[in-house]
């Protein structure tokens, strides 16, 4: 098999690999700990009839195994899975004792996570339908810009990886990692080419914009990260994205890249995810079970609400770990 034009950096090691060639014999670190997300729901109106509740759960995959899972919230849960499979707990607050404040829940479980190292990849799941990895979002849509962009970006380049990585190598050297600037976190691709900046739904919804306009398919994750502490409280989430070179599919970090701003991680995060991170869940424009009421769900890693039938977007997360 052809070898792949770009390094890949492992624990201090470069070497230029294949997507799917054999392996440096090195093993993939692997990190296990508990994790307590607590979501909180702010200020609950006193005069709603009905506030429904979805939390994210999140569940095997690849790269990481969940167990222990457990569910502490204010009323009784029913479990389901959204319209990408994500596992998802719902509850309803429907008396007055329980409105009026705010309401917090917390999920409880065991990750063990692996890193993602390219040459050792083990998802070559083929897409049961490759069109649900195509189709636009309503944050990422397909404009004649995008298509424009990338037609440039992926001229003369052979095959999925080469577009992909240049498509990583524009977003990266050309995008800064920013959340000051205000519309930043919404998963915007437009907003992206405007700007140029964002966090790491912005830069990975550009990713799958530009990917898309080749017909390449994207699939979008979200998490957190976990700090190299073994045990510390995360204020926020991170996201990732994997694209399918046509026998495998391939995880990227642009936005860590852009952030760190090293060339040697640069090169690790086209192909490889360290194991400090987990995914919660997979998607955008996610319908829940049961499912909700007011219009698709973005992507799911915050408390979704509905207060009588519309979205209530005053929640906040926080997630504690710790190092088994």
């Amino acid at each position: 098999m052809r070898k792949s034009s770009y390094a890949l950096a492992a624990t201090g090691l470069v070497a230029a690999v294949t997507l799917s060639g054999a392996a440096t014999g090195r093993k993939p670190a692997t990190r296990s700990f508990e994790a307590t997300w607590v979501g909180t729901v702010l200020s609950v109106p006193e005069t709603a009839k009905r506030v429904d509740v979805w939390i994210p759960l999140p569940s095997d995959g690849p790269y990481q195994a969940v167990t222990d899972v457990s569910v502490d919230a204010p009323v009784p849960v029913t479990m389901g899975k959204d319209s990408a499979g994500n596992r998802v707990a719902h509850f309803v607050l429907d008396r007055p004792e329980q409105l009026g404040k705010n309401v917090e829940v917390k999920a409880r479980y065991r990750v063990a996570r692996t890193e993602a190292v390219n040459e050792l990849n083990p998802d070559r799941r083929a897409p049961s339908d490759p069109a649900a990895y195509l189709a636009p979002n309503r944050l990422v849509p397909m404009t004649p810009r995008v298509k424009e962009l990338s037609d440039r970006l992926s001229a003369g380049k052979r095959d999925a990886v080469e577009k992909a990585l240049a498509f990583y190598d524009y977003l990266v050297d050309n995008g800064t990692y920013d959340k000051t600037v205000p519309g930043w976190g919404k998963g915007d691709s437009e907003r992206f080419c405007d700007l140029k900046k964002g966090n790491c739904t912005d830069f990975h919804s550009a990713f799958m914009a530009l990917a898309r306009a080749q017909k390449i398919p994207v699939r979008f994750f979200i998490g957190f990260p976990v700090a190299p502490e073994r045990e510390g409280t995360v204020p926020g989430y991170h996201c990732w994205a994997e694209f399918w070179t046509g026998s495998e599919w391939v995880p990227i970090d642009a936005s860590d890249a852009a952030k760190l701003r090293d060339p040697v991680k640069k090169n690790y995060l086209f192909g490889n995810l360290d194991p400090n991170r987990f995914e919660i869940t997979t998607g955008r424009d996610l319908t829940l079970a049961p499912p909700q009421k007011d219009g698709p769900l973005n992507f799911f890693i915050y408390p979704y609400v509905e207060v009588d039938g519309k979205a209530y977007a005053e929640t906040k997360i926080r997630l504690e770990y710790r190092d088994l």
